[in-house]
């Protein structure tokens, strides 16, 4: 089987794993749907548009560690041609195999200068620090969230490990780099290898996503929820903790396209335990696969609005 035979069939293998993942949480939420009993509430719709917003500052933020990331290597693209590579380029993340986003970035980088090496390697040191932010977060405020299945609340070795991930790397990645420019000559191009010291900023840049993403949350419960819980640093917090751990297993999931199912899945699990006492199981768990489709919905149109709106606007090579 030659190589790109192999590429094809993993390619497959990945997309059709992919499906069933989603097909088995959409199944899973039907039936959940189909017992909810009748429940009278008017949502908030007006509440969706700023959790939108919200959601595209999260982004903001890890686009722009991604930016300082790119003008640390020599990258030297301007913060509006890095900032519409970043939102433009998560239309990839939808597509089976993790791969797509740093191609997209290559691709719309080359013509303003953009080498492929130092694209790839800070697009992913960019995505593996606001994860490891996401984890260490989800860890802190892990009992806020009360009582959970012990399939998420076992979980916090996996948690810390993803959290090391970019450090970890970027040690590694230090020492690679040494050696090689031993063997490589003083006028090869040097090996990206990000500083320490910007990827431990990165770790604020990812935790100040997770705050916005924990505002957007709050705001798609208080839409949809009946008699939902009132501000507070304690319920901030438990939105907090479930934003990041359902953002963190949509990414470690690697074969399902955008965290699609898996996301929602660990939400709902995070959520129903939250809202049972004032609902009871079935209801609460009804609401909780409620908010957690809403949320997705919400942050997938304002992800598409964007991305059109700057992918009309082509700048020009200079």
């Amino acid at each position: 089987m030659s190589h790109g035979q192999r590429k094809t069939l993993v390619f497959v293998l990945e997309t059709v794993l992919a499906i069933a993942i989603v097909v088995g949480v959409v199944v899973y939420f039907a039936n959940v749907l189909q017992k909810m009993p009748a429940v009278q509430f008017s949502p908030r719709v007006e509440l969706l548009v700023p959790a939108g917003v919200f959601y595209l500052l999260a982004h903001l933020c890890w686009a722009t560690f991604w930016v300082r990331l790119l003008h640390y290597e020599g990258v030297w693209v301007s913060w509006g041609i890095g900032l519409r590579t970043y939102y433009i380029s998560q239309f990839g993340k939808y597509i089976p195999g993790k791969i797509w986003v740093p191609a997209m970035r290559i691709g719309m980088l080359r013509p303003f200068g953009g080498h492929p090496a130092p694209v790839v390697v800070t697009a992913v040191y960019e995505t593996l620090t606001s994860m490891a932010a996401g984890a260490l977060l989800g860890v802190l405020f892990l009992p806020t969230l009360g009582v959970l299945p012990p399939e998420i609340s076992g979980r916090t070795t996996a948690l810390f490990a993803v959290a090391a991930l970019p450090i970890g790397l970027g040690v590694l990645n230090k020492f690679a780099a040494r050696l090689a420019k031993k063997k490589r000559g003083p006028d090869a191009r040097p090996l990206p290898a990000p500083s320490l010291f910007l990827l431990t900023q990165g770790l604020l840049h990812g935790a100040c996503g997770y705050c916005f993403l924990a505002l957007s949350l709050g705001l798609t419960i208080r839409a949809l929820v009946p008699n939902p819980p009132e501000w507070s640093a304690e319920t901030y917090a438990a939105e907090l903790a479930a934003v990041s751990l359902s953002y963190v297993a949509g990414f470690v999931i690697v074969v399902a396209p955008g965290g699609l199912g898996v996301r929602e899945f660990v939400l709902v699990a995070v959520l129903t335990p939250r809202f049972e006492p004032d609902l009871g199981l079935a209801t609460a768990t009804g609401m909780a696969v409620v908010v957690a489709l809403v949320v997705r919905l919400t942050w997938t149109i304002a992800e598409v609005v964007l991305g059109l709106i700057l992918y009309a606007k082509k700048p020009t090579p200079v």
